[in-house]
């Protein structure tokens, strides 16, 4: 079938497996082995067919690819996974990852975002970044050509009148604006009710550091090789950050991310020493996996010779995976939320990150993708591991205000009080932890 028709229908394929999907969940089906079952509902089938609908967005981004660029891109993976054999980076993947240089004295605007509780002071901070591809690596020189992404950018807010404990947070695809991380990333619940300083930083292809009229729709490119710069760029960026804030606050610093966000903060758990603990909301982890599970209809048009060869993928990507490298923070540390509807970082992502961390805590929620971040249930669980590990008992953060204060629960933990304007989804039992 000519692959324009193919991505033409792209969208009865797209109808068809989410009917599948929803079907699985009205029969109570255990999709996952450690992934459990929760009683189907309106909003949660709704919530899968607006995932499906955002993965067929994506698709249509994408467009018919070109059979000669898809060629080049397949014969670059070729070279790349050369490359990284000779230099040894497959057999010793950590020295891929080389050590940045710190940063100091970075460019920094005060700015002021509007909102329903008013306006939000906050700081934007730029520097250039300093990643370069190895010397000689296949697809380098096309991946500094894009110069809007030399500087990286992140977003602050911060307290000045007392060191408080930071939380440094990653935003996930198509994000990397002030206010939209600010909002799904609950930036100011986290700063004005909890009292953390709160650093925002922009990911590789996202935000300013775009030059597409999509954010991170860069990352959409058939050259995948491109991702493993997404990933070693985003850690090497987040050291940098993480290592500035450490020149100016001797307070806990704690690492969250969400989805693309969650994926960079799990590879970078592995590289930041003395992080006091490391949140993974909805996470991406495996690359291959993840792409695979999303591949337009139109690439899968074609004859083998131009299909994607997810083996060599696979093996391209092993030195930024998550799932190489072991935390350095300890496994009390370490949590993971999810969904157990995700249509686009399905169950087996999260999964896969809990098995190889040491099965901590991990929440799985009644929930799909796009909208899981923002479900009443996030704010409590993120609560309890701020007070866990960042917030100091004798009272150095603020407390919380009257209409999101906390209530202690029988475990010892907390749990917040949902205000008027915030409601709980279902939260299925926590498995794991300490």
């Amino acid at each position: 079938m000519n692959p324009a028709v193919r991505w033409l229908t792209g969208p009865a394929v797209e109808l068809m497996a989410m009917a599948n999907d929803t079907a699985a969940v009205l029969r109570r089906e255990l999709r996952y082995r450690d992934v459990p079952a929760v009683a189907p509902n309106v909003g949660l089938i709704g919530e899968a067919f607006l995932d499906g609908g955002f993965s067929f967005f994506l698709n249509l981004m994408v467009g018919v690819p070109d059979a000669a660029r898809v060629r080049r891109g397949h014969h670059e993976l070729l070279a790349l996974r050369d490359f990284l054999e000779r230099r040894d980076f497959v057999g010793r993947p950590a020295s891929y990852h080389r050590t940045p240089p710190p940063l100091r004295d970075p460019e920094r605007v005060s700015g002021r975002l509007l909102g329903w509780r008013g306006p939000l002071a906050y700081e934007r901070i730029a520097f250039e970044s300093g990643y370069t591809p190895h010397p000689g690596e296949p697809g380098g020189t096309r991946w500094l050509a894009d110069k809007a992404n030399r500087t990286a950018h992140a977003h602050v807010l911060r307290h000045e009148e007392v060191d408080r404990p930071w939380i440094v947070a990653l935003h996930g695809f198509g994000m990397g604006h002030a206010a939209m991380d600010t909002s799904l990333l609950s930036a100011r619940w986290l700063h004005e009710v909890l009292g953390l300083n709160v650093l925002l930083p922009v990911l590789p292809l996202h935000g300013p550091r775009s030059s597409t009229r999509v954010s991170g729709a860069g990352l959409l490119r058939p050259e995948l090789s491109t991702m493993l710069h997404v990933f070693a760029q985003g850690v090497w960026d987040l050291r940098r950050l993480v290592g500035w804030l450490r020149g100016t606050s001797s307070a806990p610093i704690g690492l969250y991310g969400i989805s693309l966000g969650a994926y960079v903060a799990a590879l970078a758990s592995a590289f930041v020493d003395d992080l006091a603990c490391v949140v993974a909301g909805i996470p991406a982890v495996d690359f291959t996996s993840l792409a695979r599970s999303n591949e337009p209809p139109a690439y899968q048009a074609f004859g083998a010779d131009l299909q994607t060869d997810w083996g060599l993928v696979q093996e391209v990507m092993h030195p930024v995976s998550p799932l190489t490298f072991a935390p350095r923070v300890e496994r009390s540390g370490r949590y993971i939320y999810a969904g157990v509807a995700d249509r686009v970082a399905r169950p087996d992502q999260a999964r896969a990150l809990w098995r190889h961390w040491d099965r901590p805590e991990i929440a799985w929620m009644s929930s799909g993708h796009l909208l899981a971040a923002v479900k009443g249930e996030v704010r409590p669980f993120l609560e309890r591991v701020a007070r866990r590990h960042l917030l100091d008992p004798t009272g150095l953060a603020a407390q919380p205000e009257a209409e999101s204060g906390a209530a202690t629960d029988a475990e010892g933990g907390s749990r917040a009080r949902v205000g008027r304007r915030e409601r709980r989804a279902p939260l299925v039992p926590t498995v794991g932890g300490p």
